[in-house]
């Protein structure tokens, strides 16, 4: 059996799944290319619809988790974020940082993204096929490694991920390249000091996936930043984004911006859709618990 079929296991009931597959054919509906990729890459992960090629580099990524989260390796981690949700950090510690002493398994196992969501990401980048995508938030370079394989399969494209912790980036930069990821640029540094440069050195982006800091202030100042630096015709994804009752008011404020022509709140997860060829404004939900 494959890594990856032994790992799967449906995340959502047969009557979400059910729920999930209609609110694909409304998004379908709307008739718009956009709209399409989204529900393909959605429907791929729901099936986990692989290509030969994807699976190659699935199974790969995967043994590589494995081995992480097995590893009894210990480590300081400084944290930026909020840690969890109901620590209730300062801004001031968010700042200064919080430094916690775990291992690489643990941190594996609690801060990677899961198999399904990297899945969807990584389903999301073969659809739209951006060239020039940032992640906030590397970890120990999971989601990443789907992203950036990601682009390999489409022939063309780079991700910058940025990290606050430089014990934690370095192991990422390790993982990319046993991967052989070489089109990963790992940025190390609280976002505060390291976005602004990578926006004005990146420009235009075309692919943001916004994680890492799970605060309602923090999140709504990076898409601020972000924004303005996106292309025409651009995707942003928003991870946690029900993760605290902060976190949920800083969707609904992101949901509400003008240049959002698509939004897609999937209960963990938020897609949203810049596209100038797009007159209305389309909101969709289909949770995903």
């Amino acid at each position: 059996m494959s890594i990856m079929k032994s790992i799967f296991k449906p995340i959502v009931t047969s009557a979400y799944r059910y729920q999930a597959e209609f609110k694909l054919s409304q998004l379908r509906n709307i008739k718009k290319p956009a709209a399409e990729k989204v529900a393909n890459a959605l429907f791929d992960a729901l099936k986990n619809s692989l290509d030969p090629e994807e699976k190659k580099w699935v199974d790969r990524i995967e043994e590589k988790r494995k081995m992480l989260n097995s590893s009894i390796t210990e480590i300081s981690i400084t944290d930026f974020g909020a840690g969890k949700a109901n620590l209730d950090r300062t801004e001031d510690e968010m700042y200064r940082g919080v430094v916690t002493e775990t291992t690489v398994g643990e941190a594996c196992r609690i801060a990677s993204k899961p198999y399904f969501w990297s899945l969807f990401l990584f389903k999301l980048i073969r659809e739209f096929k951006p060239l020039v995508c940032i992640e906030l938030g590397t970890c120990l370079g999971i989601s990443g490694a789907y992203q950036a394989s990601a682009q390999k399969l489409n022939k063309n494209g780079r991700l910058i991920t940025l990290e606050g912790s430089q014990s934690i980036a370095s192991l990422a930069e390790e993982n990319f390249q046993q991967l052989g990821l070489d089109n990963v640029q790992v940025v190390t540094g609280r976002f505060q000091d390291t976005l602004d440069r990578v926006l004005t050195e990146n420009n235009p982006i075309d692919y943001a996936f916004i994680d890492g800091h799970h605060d309602e202030k923090a999140t709504i100042s990076h898409f601020k930043k972000v924004i303005p630096h996106l292309s025409k015709n651009s995707i942003i994804v928003f991870d946690d984004i029900t993760w605290s009752d902060g976190m949920r008011r800083a969707w609904e404020h992101i949901e509400k911006n003008k240049l959002i022509k698509i939004s897609l709140n999937l209960g963990v997860i938020g897609v949203c859709v810049l596209d100038e060829n797009i007159d209305e404004k389309f909101k969709f939900r289909i949770p995903m618990h």
